[in-house]
Formats: structure tokens, C-alpha cells, sequence
């Protein structure tokens, strides 16, 4: 029986959300259920008979084991899918671990790659004894202190500048979005006011 605050999967593609699409039920009616679908931010109400509910921890690959499960959600689409639709990202102590976003998803994240003459003349000017990053003006010895990448735009390929992994890190977790980076620096100064 399902009941509000638990999760389930959309069995079959209703209002333009996808067949095993995850959401949290709100509400149950008779019927009927609101449910709020996570990766379309969207509540709609929905019959019962088109969700099942779902143990979201038995998906992926639980924190400090090497058991995996056949089923991972992706954490920006937030679908249900089988675990070789997630590429892996870096052999760990616990075992294989897998990127948490789907490949449909990844492709819209890598967007477009660095264009190779974009890398030839990036590479020709690459700093060799001495950097420091434009973004966080940390002064480094390249490949020693810090390692350095090309920035690229992933809309057109073209480069940027040399910034440090960690900048380049930062970015990429802020999918290069300037409103989202925005309200990054609303939250610390909402945050910062409190502390003086």
C-alpha cells in the first residue's frame, strides 16, 4: 500500500515524465496519489495504478561495500535505470564506482568537447614553471603544486584559460551556470552576515 512520503517509480510515461522516473508521494487520495517526480521538479496527481513504490536503497552501490545493485537512479534525471547505463569513474577501496549520472545525462554535462585546435594552441601556450590560476589566484608549480587543465566552453568547444583542476572542478559542479553560481554566493553571503 502506498503511503506519503514514499518513493516510487512511474510505471508507465505519464504527462511527458518518463517510465521509472522517481518520485515522492505528497499526498493519497482513493485513487489517486500526488506525487512530486524529483528530476522534472514537477507534482502532478497520478492514478495508483501507474506507480510502484521503490527501495531506494537497494539502487547503486551502498556506501562502504563492494555489492552493487542490477538498478541505480540517476541523480540528475532522477530515472530508474540499469546499472550499465552509469559509466565507471575510478576503481575505489570498496570497489568499482560508478559516476552517480546516467550517460543520457553525462552527454548534455560533457556537451561539446575541446575542439584539437583549441588544444594545439592551449598546449603551446601552457605555463611550465609558474601559474597562477585566474580564478582562485593560487600560485602554484604546475604539475608539482597543482595540476593544471584547459578550461573549455562545453556550448562550442573553444578554450578559455588554464585554470587549476580544482577551479576547473568547481566549475564543472556548477555546470559553468552563472545564475546557479549566483545563488551560491547569495547563500554564503546570507551566511556570512551571521557571523560577524
Amino acid at each position: 500500500m502506498i503511503k506519503i512520503n514514499d518513493f516510487v517509480i512511474l510505471t508507465k510515461k505519464v504527462k511527458g515524465i518518463e517510465e521509472n522516473s522517481v518520485g515522492l508521494v505528497k499526498e493519497v487520495k482513493k485513487t489517486k496519489a500526488i506525487v512530486f517526480f524529483i528530476g522534472k521538479f514537477k507534482e502532478i496527481e497520478i492514478d495508483l495504478t501507474k506507480i510502484e513504490t521503490i527501495d531506494v536503497a537497494k539502487t547503486g552501490r551502498p556506501k562502504g561495500t563492494t555489492k552493487e545493485f542490477s538498478m541505480k537512479i540517476c541523480n540528475v534525471c532522477h530515472i530508474l535505470k540499469p546499472i550499465e547505463e552509469f559509466d565507471v569513474n575510478q576503481n575505489a577501496k570498496a570497489g568499482i564506482t560508478r559516476r552517480p549520472t546516467c550517460k543520457d545525462c553525462r552527454k548534455v554535462i560533457d556537451g561539446v568537447a575541446l575542439k584539437s585546435s583549441e588544444k594545439r594552441r592551449m598546449d603551446a601556450i601552457k605555463p611550465e614553471l609558474f601559474f597562477v590560476c585566474p580564478i582562485c589566484k593560487k600560485a602554484s608549480i604546475p604539475g608539482i603544486t597543482a595540476n593544471l587543465v584547459i578550461d573549455h566552453d562545453h556550448y562550442t568547444g573553444n578554450a578559455r584559460e588554464w585554470i587549476c583542476d580544482s577551479c576547473n572542478t568547481g566549475l564543472g559542479r556548477f555546470k559553468d551556470n552563472v545564475e546557479l553560481m549566483q545563488e551560491t554566493i547569495k547563500y554564503l553571503k546570507k551566511y556570512n552576515k551571521s557571523s560577524k
